[in-house]
């Protein structure tokens, strides 16, 4: 097997295995950069680690589908949320109606947002932009909880909850703020 395309850089002995080591050591920065966003992996989160997703969301919603507080509690979940910057996560935001809670896709079920990825025009992007920073704002505010709706999921199956932060609706709070409108089913323009 040849690991060099020309004798000049075989000649260099041990040099030809670096690049066996990068990609050893890469490959231990994925798994530890992955292990922090599996849910319950590198956070003492309460997920035993051989559990799939499902079984741990379907865990969480027999206990009320009120994410059960760090303590222990039923009080909701306190925890930082960030931007999602690609693909799913753990505890981010995606746009103003989406968001992820312990690795579980949830979608704000009473309102509709102005679009940040799929915009028809700037300023729907401009109002979504401002609606996904509000959403981060407030559910960073307190404690996450859900509330089921008659569906629990959606043509995307992202999960289909009333969000509230503190015993407040999170749909509500962004309708008031101009950045949302309540949700009548199906897609309406923006612009």
């Amino acid at each position: 097997m040849r690991f060099w395309p020309d004798a000049r850089r075989k000649k260099a002995g041990w040099s030809r295995f670096v690049p066996l080591w990068g990609g050893a050591i890469g490959a231990g920065v994925l798994v530890g950069v992955g292990w922090a966003y599996w849910p319950g992996g590198g956070d003492g989160g309460s997920q035993p680690r051989n559990t799939s997703i499902a079984a741990y969301v379907d865990r969480l919603e027999r206990s009320g589908d009120s994410f059960a507080a760090p303590s222990g509690g039923s009080d909701g979940v306190r925890a930082h949320f960030t931007f999602c910057h690609t693909g799913g996560g753990y505890n981010c935001v995606v746009d103003g109606d989406t968001l992820y809670l312990k690795g579980v896709k949830i979608r704000i079920a009473d309102i509709d947002a102005p679009e940040t990825h799929d915009f028809k025009c700037a300023a729907e992007k401009s109002l979504g932009d401002r609606a996904t920073q509000r959403l981060i704002g407030l559910v960073n505010s307190g404690a996450v909880t859900l509330a089921p709706i008659d569906r629990d999921e959606d043509s995307y199956g992202r999960k289909l909850r009333i969000v509230k932060v503190d015993g407040e609706s999170v749909g509500e709070t962004l309708v008031d703020d101009g950045l949302a409108r309540w949700y009548a089913g199906g897609r309406r323009p923006w612009c």
